[in-house]
């Protein structure tokens, strides 16, 4: 139906004209008139009916439209609400409704699926006649047949009467369309007042009251009815707010998550090559495209340019990442082939030195030879490996045959020891303080044939030559001992300070007798102090000359 057309109710038998009932339109269309869009020129552009490119849009992206209710999908022209009439409507008479055409199954089968329309009013077949008069008083009967409806502050033309003197019975089918509107509003409301609805629910059912109350062909309180159907409007408006608040929150959220995922990735491809593991690395670059058609087809969908943009991003790392990789391999490669040139190198002087039997110095060198090893550059590990097994090879062989050596050497120091042993005990069983000149000549003997057993193991080497060397800071003190005492020097020393002590020693005694004869206390202490101090003189003197015989 055109938005042009004006809708009669169908319970009006008195108001057809003499054309077939079939060209006539329902009172209330159920399905979206095509020609009707957001341009039409009473749908102001905030308003819900202005919005139906984007209820087309959220049913072409799949939204589903379930009825609250679960009401069944309406035929394309949906039955006009019954009429009160205790009987229906003959066939081919005047005012009976045309019998809805039954699709064909090809028909069916061509029609794309689309939401399911809302109701247009429950079927009602009688109403209450004082209804009917209330409704009724609106609307007036004219001379001619012309059936009017006081709208507000104009009258309207609604229909016409074949009968204009039964003016009652004449409105009374209008006043019946009037109710079938309440009962379309009244059902209107309970939908709205179920707990969940769609977007494409809530704009069908914008639609429907557009078209049924834009110029209704009722008679009846037409203002309150659209007052009623304003506040539903109103209603209608913050129910789809609400859903677009809920999906704008559900695409940010979508949005942040896609984002931190593009994000992580070009982080990754941010990462120094040298500090990159480039397995893991690959395996999440291999994910990135099914993780992202995941998030697609799992989460809310995006607006196009930040989809877009996101992938443009995500496309940019990952041919980021594979010219990073490609020239990474490019340059390892180049390192690979110097380090095994380097290394090579160092394999060719270790295996020139593994017949080498001067121990110290080889040792020293395959230590120098090792530490180069450390730092030289590393290769690939396979060949790392190969080249490593070669080197070793090449140790092993020269501190093989060293620890055979060494095995030798250590038999032979431990026979050494055991003769510096049995000597130490000889050394140690000499007294140079009743034969000095017999403990010289002892200590010599020894020593000489010390140097004659050879070495000892490392570890035992301290411990005997610090035993020997007892043995010879002993015998070397007996001998300085007796050399300070049979000194001639040494004892014309120590007559010469005894004879002068006792001559002071007998000049301090006569100071004494004076300073008692004088009675001055402080002079005869200090007379008794120097005659102490002389007199301890002369016993250390006296001790060293009777050591000295």
């Amino acid at each position: 139906m055109s938005e042009s057309e004006t809708p009669v109710p169908a319970s009006n038998p008195a108001a057809q004209p003499a054309e077939s009932a079939a060209d006539q339109p329902s009172t209330f269309p159920t399905a979206p008139d095509p020609a009707v869009t957001a341009t039409d020129a009473d749908a102001p552009a905030s308003s819900p009916e202005a919005a139906t490119p984007a209820t087309e849009a959220s049913a072409e992206s799949g939204e589903p439209a379930v009825a609250p209710e679960a009401a069944p999908a309406e035929p394309a022209e949906a039955p006009a609400p019954a009429a009160s009439a205790p009987k229906p409507p003959v066939p081919g008479a005047r005012g009976a409704r045309p019998k809805p055409r039954i699709p064909s199954p090809a028909a069916i089968a061509a029609k794309k699926p689309s939401a399911a329309l809302l109701p247009v009013a429950p079927p009602v077949t009688e109403y209450d006649a004082e209804q009917i008069a209330e409704a009724a008083a609106f609307g007036s009967v004219g001379e001619d047949g012309t059936i009017t409806v006081q709208d507000g502050t104009q009258v309207r033309t609604v229909g016409s009467a074949a009968e204009p003197s039964d003016a009652q019975a004449a409105l009374e089918p209008f006043a019946r369309g009037y109710l079938d509107l309440v009962a379309f509003l009244d059902l209107t409301q309970s939908t709205l007042n179920a707990p969940e609805h769609t977007q494409n629910e809530l704009n069908r059912l914008l639609e429907n009251l557009r078209k049924n109350l834009k110029e209704p062909q009722v008679v009846g309180d037409i203002p309150a009815l659209r007052a009623r159907a304003a506040e539903l409007r109103e209603q209608a408006k913050e129910k789809i707010k609400a859903l677009e608040a809920v999906r704008t929150e559900g695409r940010e959220a979508a949005a942040h998550q896609r984002t931190e995922f593009v994000e992580s990735i070009e982080a990754l491809v941010a990462t120094d090559p040298e500090q990159l593991s480039w397995k893991n690395a690959g395996d999440t670059m291999r994910q990135m495209v099914p993780t992202w058609k995941q998030m697609q087809s799992e989460g809310v969908a995006l607006d196009r340019p930040t989809e877009e943009a996101l992938w443009k991003r995500l496309s940019a790392a990952r041919a980021t990442f594979d010219r990073m990789r490609k020239q990474f391999f490019s340059q390892l490669d180049e390192k690979h082939s110097e380090a095994a040139k380097v290394k090579e190198d160092l394999i060719t002087r270790a295996e020139a030195m593994q017949e080498s039997t001067d121990w110290g110095t080889t040792v020293r060198a395959y230590k120098d030879l090792m530490g180069e090893w450390r730092n030289a550059p590393r290769g690939g590990r396979k060949k790392d490996d190969a080249q490593w097994k070669r080197f070793k090879a090449a140790q092993d062989t020269f501190f093989s045959a060293r620890n055979a050596d060494l095995h030798e050497t250590e038999e032979e120091q431990g026979k050494n020891l055991q003769v510096k042993e049995s000597l130490l005990t000889e050394a140690e069983a000499i007294d140079p303080a009743k034969d000095l000149e017999g403990a010289k000549k002892a200590l010599h003997s020894v020593q000489d044939r010390w140097e004659d057993a050879g070495k000892v193991p490392r570890g035992d080497m301290r411990r005997i030559d610090d035993r020997l060397r007892t043995v010879e800071r002993a015998v070397k003190n007996a001998e300085q001992d007796e050399w300070r005492r049979t000194d001639p020097r040494t004892k014309a020393r120590v007559e010469g300070a005894s004879s002068q002590l006792h001559s002071a020693i007998a000049s301090y005694q006569d100071a004494l007798d004076k300073a008692v004869a004088g009675g001055d206390p402080s002079k005869i202490a200090e007379a008794e102090s120097a005659l102490e101090a002389r007199k301890e003189w002369l016993a250390v003197i006296e001790r060293s000359a009777r050591d000295l015989g």
